[in-house]
């Protein structure tokens, strides 16, 4: 779409400007929309453009588009949506914008005016859209299954440390119990992903992007307090994850260790829940705004010197607390506390003295830029700098280290086609490196580079740095533990029945939506 086609639609159609949501004039997003200056720096950096060509898929084009629509020169309508979803949101731009462009900021807001517009429920079109299609594309209504999935997953999955704990215990009983196995060579996932549904084609890489998840069927819980290893120095809050902590449980367990072996005394409430990242990158603002507020209120409690987090993605929220909350005369002042001790555990280990000597660790390492610690928190040196205390370790470089692997919190669920092409690129310049360990600040990143090695039958290792000093400490003799068996007896009752319940639930959300399109 170009921005000629933008006049000519306008021309047609009277469009009213959005009265309610972000995407309005005499907003604060209205005047992040105006600091762009269209210089188109941030072309060369977008890989949506870099893959596709198009303008309108451009953090320039987009943003062009988004002021459109709160000047009502443009209806948010299915052009509208399909180029603010194809965003991947890495904020590459940001780092490329001589104005200062707060771009991440913008392509939420524009999700959340999606969100706020597209209709969610399956419904016969009235007769004023039937008579404006031929001069618009219509607002498609998603599909009612799309619908109740994203209800389910962002409603009642993320918010529910049970519910994410009856989801992944299923996951990995579905793996260890050989199911996963009988599944793939009796051709089932292949004939499921075949069938006439909406989610015809897409169910091979979610089964791909969890392959092998580690750790025990039903994770023990992290300890509420964790004392400083020798004299305590600061006290340090915790923030575990919602999926962290279920699929990476362990780099949680080495966090704690390497912040206490470093003179932190460790607070991880057990009542914490999502930050909400994944809720605002996708549009559901408003249930992001009530986890923050659940968070800061908890966290607030502790009085801690800091609050470390070592996900890039949830850090880049949780640093923008006060921004999601500016508006909340309760909340605006209590955020931006809150966020200014926020701490990506590699800045925070960087910024003081370690107390204790690594053990050497003789391999060849290459880091990978997660966008949400380069480009969203600014971070690039710490992980280097991290990674390089330890004796042995090679630090090698990585060709467009800065570049987005595709994760992109669940753009890679999503927009499985384009994140599959950025992989790709990732993939030839990890093979190129001669790495045998890639080092990631991200989960998403960790998982999606892990599926392009198993993609490419190489054998790389894909770990998050604060795993390696915790190894390295460990060889030093500083402690030991012993990892978690991956079945016990037990362990597979328990996980068989947890697959149990899910599939039930499973099974009442298909009846559910049955029922629904049958009326």
């Amino acid at each position: 779409m170009s921005t000629e086609s933008i006049s000519s639609r306008t021309d047609a159609l009277h469009i009213q400007p959005p009265i309610q949501g972000p995407l309005r004039r005499h907003t604060h997003t209205y005047d992040l929309l105006r600091q762009c200056i269209h210089c188109g720096f941030c072309l060369p950096t977008c890989p949506t453009y870099a893959v596709l060509g198009v303008e309108m898929d451009s953090p320039r084009g987009r943003i062009y588009q988004m002021k459109a629509v709160a000047d009502g020169k443009l209806a948010v309508d299915t052009n509208f949506i399909e180029h603010m979803n194809c965003c991947v949101g890495c904020r590459a731009c940001e780092t490329a914008c001589p104005s200062g462009v707060q771009f991440g900021k913008l392509i939420e807001a524009a999700r959340e005016q999606i969100q706020l517009e597209v209709p969610q429920e399956a419904a016969p079109p009235s007769a004023l859209e039937q008579s404006s299609t031929a001069l618009t594309p219509s607002l498609n209504r998603n599909p009612l299954p799309l619908t109740l999935l994203r209800r389910f997953f962002f409603e009642i999955m993320l918010p529910s440390r049970l519910m994410l704990t009856l989801i992944f215990g299923g996951l990995k009983i579905y793996q260890r119990s050989g199911l996963q196995m009988l599944v793939h060579r009796t051709g089932l996932l292949r004939f499921a992903d075949s069938l006439p549904t909406p989610f015809k084609g897409k169910l091979s890489t979610p089964e791909a992007l969890m392959a092998n998840v580690q750790g025990e069927i039903i994770p023990r819980p992290l300890p509420e307090r964790t004392p400083a290893l020798g004299v305590q120095r600061y006290r340090v809050g915790m923030i575990s994850g919602c999926i962290m902590d279920q699929v990476f449980h362990d780099i949680n367990e080495a966090t704690i260790r390497v912040l206490s072996t470093n003179g932190c005394e460790v607070i991880t409430p057990q009542q914490q829940g999502c930050c909400g990242a994944l809720h605002i990158h996708a549009g559901e603002a408003d249930k992001g705004r009530e986890l923050a507020r659940h968070n800061i209120a908890l966290f607030e409690q502790y009085d801690c010197d800091a609050i470390i987090i070592n996900s890039a993605g949830c850090g880049s929220t949780l640093k923008e607390y006060d921004h999601l909350l500016r508006d909340d005369p309760d909340y605006a002042e209590r955020a931006k506390i809150f966020s200014a001790k926020v701490k990506d555990i590699s800045e925070f280990l960087m910024s003081i003295p370690l107390q204790k000597q690594p053990g050497e660790l003789k391999q060849t390492v290459a880091y990978h830029d997660a966008c949400h610690l380069l480009h969203g928190q600014k971070i690039k040196q710490p992980p280097r700098q991290l990674l390089q205390t330890i004796p042995g370790l090679q630090l090698v470089e990585l060709k467009e280290s800065d570049w987005c692997c595709g994760s992109a919190g669940i753009y890679n669920l999503t927009n499985q086609k384009m994140a599959q092409q950025l992989l790709e690129r990732k993939m030839d310049h990890v093979i190129a490196s001669g790495a045998s360990v890639i080092a990631a600040s991200n989960p998403g990143c960790m998982m999606q580079i892990a599926m392009g090695v198993r993609q490419r039958g190489v054998s790389i290792e894909v770990v998050h740095p604060v795993q390696l000093l915790d190894e390295a400490y460990q060889a030093s003799g500083i402690y030991s533990y012993k990892a978690s068996k991956r079945l016990t007896g037990k362990s597979f009752f328990i996980g068989l029945l947890i697959g149990l319940c899910v599939g039930l639930g499973l099974k009442a959300l298909t009846h559910l939506s049955q029922r629904q399109e049958d009326i």
